[in-house]
């Protein structure tokens, strides 16, 4: 098992506790690999792990973390489009705006909502 295998395991593990330390330290490391890690664990997450990864992709606050919250407003599961659309919104950047607006059709009642929230939030 490579060490890249065993942090995205770790990220998704359900002992809570072990999950936030290997989101915090990859959060923490903050460069391109390890947003491309919590981008992966995010785009395969369930809830509420998929808040946790959305948040410490956003207080990264790097252009890889905005470009991998981008990639999750396509995720096929709801939650974790919402979760990208609210961290979005606390990240703000080049492209946030319309990116989180074009979901404002969403099938998902849950991330319409979020959308309509993130734009009052981002100022539209």
């Amino acid at each position: 098992m490579t060490l890249a295998d065993n942090r995205s395991e770790s990220l998704l593990s359900g002992d809570a506790a072990q999950r936030r330390q290997a989101i915090a330290g990859l959060a923490a490391q903050g460069d391109q690999q390890a947003a491309s890690v919590l981008t992966d664990a995010l785009l395969h997450s369930h809830w509420p792990v998929c808040d946790e990864l959305a948040d410490a992709l956003a207080q990264m606050g790097t252009d890889a973390a905005r470009q991998g919250l981008m990639r999750a407003l396509r995720g096929r599961r709801h939650h974790i489009r919402s979760a990208a659309v609210k961290a979005l919104a606390r990240l703000g950047g080049e492209g946030v705006r319309d990116a989180v607006a074009a979901l404002a059709d969403d099938p998902s009642y849950e991330v319409c909502q979020d959308v309509e929230e993130a734009l009052r939030q981002i100022g539209v």
